[in-house]
Order: structure tokens, then sequence, then C-alpha cells
């Protein structure tokens, strides 16, 4: 790997010591484009002043197999030390080689330290595996912006968990009829609480009490606070996940209930959102580098760290708590942890999932943003797990069930040796 310096005026240029981020390459995503020029590294956390050596970083994303361990700056070399847990990224490849879905994208952070534990993508036609789909926004969110919508009607209006609404029709269609208060016969109509409206992903309920109760700048708000359009990671070239305002009120309804291509996220941001829920409303900033250290010279630099922000409050993500459990007992991801009574005797599990078509690469997304912690450890925080799988031709495995899988190793095998 060839780096120059860096033009002092501006004019970019590879400068040496940043292949530190080298993102896995996939050929069939030759179009994807995720080269940007940011800033790495501010200053150490353990120092009051900045340091004139990281100010001077700028970040290259080049193109390799895998990141890098090692970098070269001035003069010196140092180790990269990442967040990532071999024995987990271990044991979720040997999960993706046995099911082998089209593309898969898999990410587990520590709800407690906001360490990204593992990031792993493959792809089924070369069968490969990588990062890049981790930590790119080139994914609509579908039904997991559903979990913004609901944290909006919980914080800011009347709605709460048990308030029944009415709808007729297909659940996950979304025609301009639906949107209106049902008048016609009854034997047509049916009911559901917001609970099971969420646990269902009933695209009419929260499409039309989006419309009756939010506005496009409300709903705008709590999407950023959850995270969409900011920078979420430091160190990592992972452009922000996009969520735009409402123009209308049938777009209103298509943003709320996720039915859009426009709304885009990264599975590292779907794994922030399960924490937010999991950690009581804290939006915990995820961590993927954890230092560099000096080789020859011990001198270690540390990445900037963002301040833990609270963006719910206890009621509100209480209450999320409650629908996310609800999802796994009584809803979309039922099928999958049914008979998983052991676990779920053991552990509080909750999630959300989501489903369409589009994006880059091209399929039928099939999301999963979940969380699990312990019920016998009141201090275990959890992790949070998110599971992105896009399907081309058909179905290898749904993402609830290879989530359940991880859970079920993290706790067995993983989870003791933290305490």
């Amino acid at each position: 790997m060839v780096f120059k310096d860096l033009n002092r005026k501006g004019n970019f240029a590879l400068l040496g010591v940043l292949g530190v981020v080298a993102l896995a390459t996939f050929p069939a995503w030759g179009n994807l484009n995720f080269i940007k020029d940011n800033t790495l590294f501010a200053q150490p956390a353990t120092s009051v002043k900045p340091d004139p050596v990281a100010d001077d970083w700028s970040k290259i994303v080049s193109r390799h197999q895998s990141w890098v361990d090692q970098i070269d700056y001035d003069s010196s070399k140092y180790h990269v030390k990442y967040t990532f847990n071999d024995e987990l990224e271990t044991f979720i490849k040997k999960q993706l080689s046995l099911y082998r879905p089209d593309y898969t994208s898999v990410v587990v952070m520590d709800n407690e330290t906001g360490k990204i534990l593992a990031a792993v993508d493959y792809a089924r036609a070369q069968n490969i595996y990588g990062r890049d789909l981790a930590f790119s926004t080139t994914h609509p969110a579908a039904s997991i912006f559903k979990v913004i919508t609901a944290a909006d009607l919980l914080e800011n209006t009347h709605i709460k968990t048990d308030t029944e609404f009415h709808f007729t029709g297909r659940s996950t269609t979304l025609y301009r009829s639906q949107l209106k208060e049902p008048n016609g016969p009854r034997r047509w109509v049916r009911t559901l609480d917001l609970e099971k409206a969420f646990a269902t992903s009933n695209n009419v309920i929260f499409g039309r009490t989006a419309i009756e109760n939010l506005t496009p700048a409300g709903l705008k708000k709590m999407a950023e606070k959850f995270g969409f359009n900011r920078r979420l990671v430091e160190g990592i070239n992972l452009a922000p996940s996009v969520f735009n305002m409402a123009q209308d009120q049938y777009n209103l309804a298509e943003f709320s209930s996720g039915l859009n291509n426009k709304t885009m996220m990264s599975p590292v941001h779907g794994a922030v959102i399960g924490s937010v829920v999991a950690n009581g409303g804290l939006l915990r900033y995820p961590v993927v580098i954890e230092q560099l250290e000096g080789i020859s010279d011990k001198r270690t630099m540390f990445p900037p760290l963002k301040k833990d922000e609270i963006v719910l409050t206890p009621k509100t993500a209480e209450d999320l708590r409650t629908l996310f459990m609800a999802t796994i007992t009584q809803g979309t991801a039922r099928s999958s942890f049914r008979r998983s009574k052991y676990l779920l005797e053991k552990l509080e599990i909750g999630g959300k999932t989501g489903s369409l078509t589009g994006g880059e690469p091209y399929g039928k997304r099939d999301w999963f943003v979940s969380y699990a912690k312990s019920l016998e450890d009141k201090n275990d925080k959890g992790i949070s797990i998110c599971v992105m799988i896009v399907n081309q031709k058909k179905w290898y495995i749904k993402s609830p069930l290879l989530a359940k899988n991880i859970m079920e190793y993290y706790y067995a095998n993983l989870y003791p040796h933290k305490k």
C-alpha cells in the first residue's frame, strides 16, 4: 500500500497513517462509494490538550479484504486495537456459512460500553466475508422506523401502549382509503391496540395514527434523536442514516410506517436503536476503534468519545420495551422464539422486524433489530443485535432466528467471562 502526504492547501491526497479503517469490498458492490475525507481522532481521551499528531490525521478508506491491524505514521508503527470479539465473529461466520443467504450483515453492540463486538457481512455468490454492508447506509429502514414513530406517539401525544385503533383491509398495505376512520360494516373492521399493532407491524394503524397525531417536523426531530441525519461513529467512514421531512399527509403516513425507499439506515445504526430501548432511553454512541498502540515508542492514542445522550423519558423507554417484547411473544418474531422457552426464562428479549424490497445491493431486506439482557443479573445491560438479510430469489433463514442463535451463543459462552 502506497500513501502520500496530506496536502496542507486542502488538496486531498492519501496519507500513510490511515489504512486503519480499511473496509472489506465485495466485487459485486463496485458501484458503492464509501470514500470520504474526515477527521479520525481529535485528541487522546486521557489528555486535556489536543494531540498535534492526531489533529493532522485524516481518515482514508482503502480497498482490502480485511481491516488492517497495523499502520505507519511519522516513522513509527502503530497497532490498531478494534472492539471486535474474535470468538463471537467466528460463530457468526459459521452461522452464515451454514445458511448462506444472498447478502447478510450482522452487528452486535455491547449496551454498557457501546463497543461493537461484531460486524460481519457475507455475500453468497462470492462466498466471502467483509464489513461494507454493516457500515453503509444504502438500506431502506422499512418497519424498523416504526420504533421512532412509536417513540414519538408515546412521548408527545396521548397515545399509550393499550390505546385501541380500528382499521380495514390488509395490514401490510397503505392505501389512501385506509387512512380514514373506518365507517363500513363492522364485520370488516378490526381493532388492535398500539402494542399489538407494533408487534404485528401494522402499516395502516401507524400511518393513520401519525396523520392524526404527529407532525412532519416533530417526527423528524424524534428521528434525529435516535441518530438519523447525524454522525454516529468516530474513526469509521459511516455516512449518516437518512430521514427527510414529510411533504404531505400521505408522505407522513409512508414515512411513519416505514413503507418507503427514502428512509435509509445502516445495520450499525440498527444496533444503536436497539440499545436506546434496552438502555432506558440512553443513546450510547458506538465505538469501533479502541486505541492505537505504538509498537516501538509505546505511545497510545485514543479516539474521541461522544457523550451519551438521554433521548427518551424513562416512561417512554419502558413502554418501548413493552412493544419490543410483544414482537417476540405475540408478533412477527414469535415463530423464531416459540421453541426457546428456556432462553426466554433466562433473558429479557425484545425486537422489531422489518422487510422491504430495494436498496443496494438490490433485494428484499429482512431486518431484525433486537436486544437481550439477563433476567438473573440486574447489572447486565445486555447486547443489541441488528441482523439484515438481503434475499434476491429465495429465503434461506429468517433474521430473528439468526439473532436468537447469536443470543444463545453469547450468553452460553461469552457473557460469563465478561464479569
